[in-house]
């Protein structure tokens, strides 16, 4: 009965010993400024998510990520406390690591800046020119439900874009793809998808063209691909001197079409 007792005793001290180190480990998050991001952040959503602008950051502690970034694109990005990269940041609220650690070859773009023509899930509410999902037109929602059946409306906001002027932008996505951002007119109707290219992927002829106007300036490492309506091509190239920013849209053969 004692030795019964006493492994008894040793499994309760066992269990709370236990629970101690689930309470003492739980990852807490603080809101911060996005200029409290390390640089080698800021430089890496620059540069791999030059179309993304930050709804807002997050410290987190007792985690391997430091900090966690919401695009508006509703992407969450894990960093290590001097900025280190380490993966999907909505692995990173419970205090575990299970994130992608892969990285994009990069090629610096250096500080966070709005989305070239222009809402995360969890944490505050869309700000600036956010659109709450439920109050979208019912003929964007019905275009989503018909054209993206398996897609779910993440984010939306009213954007103004070169050449077509004010727009609403919606987010969608779907389980193992990047998100897709679809536009449309001030009549909702739609004009196009974006998504994301490696700009090693764009036509020679835009790259020819972009060598050809903008040889001092640095390519960030991703492109955007537009698909319109009339199911022709664009891509918008993301370019930095300095603190200067351009954002290039070009016709697939290389034609200007507007530079922001």
């Amino acid at each position: 009965m004692r030795r019964a007792m006493f492994y008894m005793l040793i499994a309760l001290a066992t269990v709370v010993s236990s629970c101690n180190k689930t309470s003492q480990t739980s990852a807490t998050t603080q809101t911060v400024k996005a200029t409290d991001l390390p640089l080698k952040a800021t430089q890496y959503i620059d540069t791999n998510y030059p179309d993304a602008s930050v709804l807002y950051v997050v410290t987190v502690t007792n985690s391997p990520a430091s900090f966690i970034v919401t695009l508006n694109t509703t992407e969450e990005l894990g960093f290590s406390k001097t900025g280190e990269f380490l993966g999907d940041g909505a692995n990173f609220h419970g205090g575990h690591h299970g994130g992608d650690t892969t990285h994009h070859d990069s090629i610096h773009c250096d500080t966070i800046h709005g989305g070239h023509q222009g809402g995360g899930h969890g944490g505050p509410p869309p700000h600036g020119n956010g659109i709450p999902v439920d109050s979208l037109s019912s003929l964007i929602k019905s275009y989503i439900t018909t054209n993206y059946a398996a897609f779910t409306i993440r984010h939306a906001e009213l954007d103004s874009i070169c050449p077509e002027g004010a727009v609403t932008e919606v987010v969608i996505s779907i389980t193992g793809l990047e998100p897709l951002k679809l536009y449309f007119d001030a009549g909702n109707a739609f004009l196009m998808q974006d998504s994301r290219v490696f700009y090693t992927a764009v036509p020679q002829a835009v790259k020819d063209y972009i060598m050809a106007n903008y040889a001092t300036y640095t390519v960030c490492n991703r492109a955007t691909k537009l698909i319109l309506a009339n199911n022709s091509i664009q891509y918008i190239i993301h370019l930095r001197l300095n603190k200067v920013h351009l954002t290039v849209r070009l016709q697939n053969d290389g034609t200007l079409i507007c530079v922001r």
